[in-house]
């Protein structure tokens, strides 16, 4: 809409040794996680590597240019096996080849990182950490961790390496699951994470003017007036619409939205624009629709109309209920 900031060159490293079972929890996991990413020319792309003892591309990040073949690609990858864990050489490997298969000048870097054991290279990690920091690689780490019962493996150092390879701060990029098949529960979490570090990024880069904020998903209805459309990003998520019509764009006021979007409540960001339709009134008036699903985290959906002087005029607000 304004120059959406999906521009992230982002590399999975799956830990691929025998102790991961069973694979296809982790391979669903990479499925579902791969689908949440704006994958294309100018866009996102990603690599994936699997390690163990040794470290391999499963393919480079200039392969595949859509989600649908990306998806295609992993569904295909098949556990390499190995008797160690070498974490260390891996995210390495990562930095030092796969950034530079098909990396892009000026592009965001995404590493994340899922392992389900203690490392056996650990003394190599501060090196390759401070590494990853001066190449600006943001680290996502996930830590398969069942409590290590009866396999030698010592929880606390475990979580604590894990927490040590992910970026600061560890709420943001660390990531804790009980067994590989809960990895699911984490899709959601992980892809909101990356796409708000898109928005962070396109603060940096964004004039004011273009409403202020970064868009990064539109959704449309298209009444016989023009066409209504939703920026989910816009005002630190809390999201905003726009119209674009024959005779240019209307972008309404920021004051428009406080009545109903108050600014005390910024941080929960509302997500409003993420559906949008319109319907005739009884009067036979134009009135729009925009969800805001996550307002307060129960959600809200106004009705409003739309005037050429930027303002909104919302007749109606229904709250959601429960998250």
């Amino acid at each position: 809409l304004t120059g959406c900031q999906t521009y992230m060159d982002i590399i999975i490293v799956l830990d691929g040794s025998n102790s991961i079972y069973p694979w296809v929890e982790v391979q669903h996991f990479l499925i579902n996680i791969l689908k949440k990413f704006y994958i294309g020319p100018g866009q996102i792309q990603v690599g994936v590597v699997q390690y163990g003892e040794d470290v391999v591309h499963e393919f480079h990040l200039n392969d595949y240019r859509s989600v649908k073949d990306v998806v295609a690609a992993a569904s295909h990858i098949e556990q390499r096996g190995g008797t160690e864990t070498r974490t260390a050489y891996g995210i390495e490997f990562a930095r030092s080849e796969a950034f530079q298969k098909g990396g892009r000048k000026g592009a965001k870097r995404v590493m994340i990182v899922i392992t389900d054991g203690e490392s056996h290279d650990s003394p190599d990690l501060e090196k390759v950490i401070e590494d990853s920091e001066k190449d600006n690689v943001t680290r996502y780490a996930v830590a398969v961790s069942d409590g290590g019962e009866g396999e030698g493996i010592n929880p606390e150092a475990f979580l604590n390496e894990i927490k040590f390879i992910a970026s600061d701060p560890d709420d943001k990029h660390f990531f804790n699951v009980t067994d590989e098949a809960a990895l699911k529960d984490i899709v959601d979490a992980l892809g909101e994470r990356i796409f708000s570090l898109e928005g962070e990024e396109g603060k940096k880069t964004l004039k004011p003017s273009n409403l202020g904020k970064e868009p990064p998903q539109t959704t449309s209805a298209a009444p016989q007036d023009g066409i209504l459309l939703g920026a989910v990003g816009a005002y630190d998520w809390n999201g905003a619409v726009l119209k674009e019509t024959s005779s240019g764009k209307v972008i309404p006021l920021r004051e428009s939205y406080l009545q109903e979007f108050p600014e005390e409540l910024k941080n929960h960001g509302a997500y409003l624009g993420y559906t949008v339709s319109s319907l005739i009134s009884t009067k036979h008036e134009r009135i729009y629709v925009a969800g805001a699903p996550r307002f307060n985290h129960t959600g809200k959906v106004i009705l409003f109309s739309m005037h050429s002087n930027r303002n909104l005029t919302i007749h109606q607000a229904l709250k959601g209920e429960q998250v």
